[in-house]
């Protein structure tokens, strides 16, 4: 599809938030380097063996004939990069349209409908993408991101049938998005946790496990990815091992993925690797002190749901970044709000605190600290 078009037909629905301030309405050749932003890229599927031979065929057969898109206030590559790279690399002349836009999540909102309007997906792409468009697009509307019929915890199923049918869905950016793709806002609130439990099992294999996932190589359903992103909160090596076999390229347990370049410090998420150790190998944990050569971590006894303290050497410990588990990294956004309140009472400052030593919350945590949210007005 024309990318000019593609811009218009986005431009024609309500926009989710700014997408355009204005269009370059020209194009030139040019023979300068093009920046390429590898966050953007990510956000592109990648072309198979054949689509990439048969792209360098046509181009170099009859020149590069679709324009390169290009974010005209940095000068970085949006659309592209695989014609691009074939350009470069045979001396090619190209043309670019420059686009104008107002931040960084406008141009991977742009991206991803770009995408979504002109390629051939497979449902778990499609679903990954409007589930990452959700992602971007939330915070710019806030309210309650969750629908009355997500939260009822009934056993009796007519009972939340009747819920799920009486209670509106309040989730504004949810019904736009609905809207938009002609789907249910429920659909879209599913898409959301999809991309969540894709992005928490590609920060355990790397991007190639992502991609395997959406283009079905993997052979994973969507109800195995999200109960493999539940597991790996706790046993992150267990499900290593299984991503590692489905995706021969993944780390195997005996040698997990690390991050020791990230600092060790107080209230830093870590995972433990002490294979003579089954009751704390491949769990999670928070740093309460950092010595010279071990460090003392808060980690759950599964028995009986308490904080327990453990020492391990430096070495036995991987510095897990906190933005690659969405879940606990809401949690710490919020308890983060609460604490910049500086008007809290000490039981809730000491209730904070404990919430702080967990990587996960049990329902009766979270109940605690939607109670201190509710307190202080907080949605």
């Amino acid at each position: 599809m024309d990318q000019m078009q593609s811009a218009t037909d986005n431009q024609e629905q309500p926009p989710l938030i700014a997408l355009l301030e204005s269009m370059g309405a020209y194009t030139s050749s040019v023979a300068e380097e093009l920046r390429i932003d590898p966050e953007f890229q990510l956000l592109i599927p990648p072309l198979s063996n054949g689509e990439k031979a048969a792209l360098q065929a046509s181009i170099l057969k009859e020149g590069c004939r679709d324009r390169l898109s290009v974010w005209a206030q940095e000068k970085l590559l949006i659309d592209g990069h695989n014609r691009y790279s074939i350009c470069t690399a045979h001396n090619i002349p190209y043309k670019i349209v420059e686009m104008s836009f107002d931040s960084r999540n406008s141009v991977k909102v742009w991206i991803i409908a770009n995408q979504l309007g002109r390629r051939s997906l497979t449902p778990e792409s499609v679903s990954y993408l409007r589930g990452t468009w959700y992602e971007l697009t939330k915070q710019s509307h806030g309210g309650d991101r969750k629908s009355n019929c997500q939260k009822d915890t009934s056993t009796d199923k007519t009972a939340q049938k009747s819920n799920c049918k009486n209670n509106s869905f309040t989730d504004k950016t949810a019904r736009e998005l609905g809207k938009k793709f002609k789907t249910s806002p429920r659909t879209i609130y599913r898409d959301a946790k999809f991309t969540q439990a894709v992005d928490a099992l590609s920060s355990i294999g790397g991007e190639d496990v992502k991609w395997k996932i959406l283009t079905r190589s993997a052979g994973l359903t969507k109800k195995e990815v999200l109960a493999l992103a539940i597991d790996a909160r706790t046993r992150p090596a267990k499900v290593a091992k299984t991503l590692q076999e489905r995706c021969p390229t993944v780390k195997p347990e005996s040698k997990p993925a690390i991050a020791r370049h990230l600092p060790f410090k107080a209230g830093s998420l870590i995972e433990v690797y002490a294979p003579d150790r089954e009751d704390v190998n491949g769990k999670f944990g928070r740093i309460q002190s950092v010595g010279e050569k071990t460090a003392t971590v808060w980690m759950r006894h599964s028995p009986i749901l308490t904080m327990h303290l453990y020492t391990f050497k430096h070495s036995a410990l991987t510095t897990v970044p906190l933005e690659s588990q969405p879940g606990l990294q809401e949690i710490c956004d919020r308890t983060d709000r609460l604490y910049k309140l500086r008007n809290l009472d000490p039981f809730e400052v000491e209730i904070l605190n404990l919430l702080e030593r967990a990587t996960t919350l049990t329902p009766t945590e979270l109940q605690y600290l939607a109670h201190i949210e509710n307190r202080h007005k907080f949605d």
